[in-house]
């Protein structure tokens, strides 16, 4: 299945899921949101040219490793502006913020995924050590090097996107973040199963023990 389909599903789930909570518009548009990125998780272990296809294009990843940049940089001034000093640790983030930076502009398609995981690592280590960030850029940077279709779209890779998802809901204080998440990311599972016709692979959901595609 192709990824805007994963996206709509995504999307479709996590608006279900806020109109079923009755919530906010606001808290359903960020619900839409996460089920969206939940919905495209699974197919980060693409690369080359059908990356393009079937997950986020290189224009879209390098353009956000490029503002998380600027924005690490920034914040990194920021608190040197606040203590009315530059020391080590504000140092690190600038130079971090500029690593950032310049693997926005020199990354090709093919080692895209895996710099910007790095890259995502780093700024989790720059903004106070946040671990569910930091996870984040480590299920990237495995994805990148994985066949498509293997862990990411196993209970393996659920359970890794489960932590991340509870550890993100607990640092953004955004109830409802985990399940939205959790319902996006089973989603793609689901439909790139072999019961749909349009599928020609299943998933191996309980790989490595059992290598059955579903």
């Amino acid at each position: 299945m192709k990824g805007s389909s994963h996206l709509t599903l995504g999307i479709a789930a996590g608006v279900g899921i806020g109109l079923y909570t009755q919530a906010e518009p606001v808290t359903i548009g960020v619900f839409a949101v996460v089920g969206g990125v939940a919905g495209l998780f699974p197919d980060l272990d693409t690369n080359g040219l059908a990356s393009n296809k079937i997950t986020l294009s290189k224009s879209l990843i390098k353009m956000p490793l490029m503002i998380m940049g600027i924005c690490v940089m920034l914040y990194s001034l920021f608190e040197s502006f606040m203590a009315m000093k530059i020391d080590f640790q504000i140092w690190g983030g600038i130079l971090i913020g500029g690593v950032m930076i310049l693997l926005s502009s020199v990354i090709t398609q093919k080692r895209m995924l895996s710099f910007t995981g790095v890259g995502i690592i780093l700024g989790g280590i720059a903004v106070d050590m946040s671990y569910w960030i930091i996870l984040v850029g480590i299920y990237i940077v495995i994805a990148s090097f994985l066949p498509h279709r293997s862990y990411t779209h196993s209970i393996i890779g659920l359970v890794f996107f489960s932590v991340i998802l509870y550890m993100a809901q607990e640092a953004l204080n955004l109830e409802g973040l985990f399940i939205v998440g959790m319902v996006g990311y089973i989603s793609h599972l689901i439909a790139d199963m072999k019961w749909l016709p349009m599928n020609r692979r299943g998933v191996r959901l309980f790989a490595p023990i059992w290598n059955r595609e579903f």
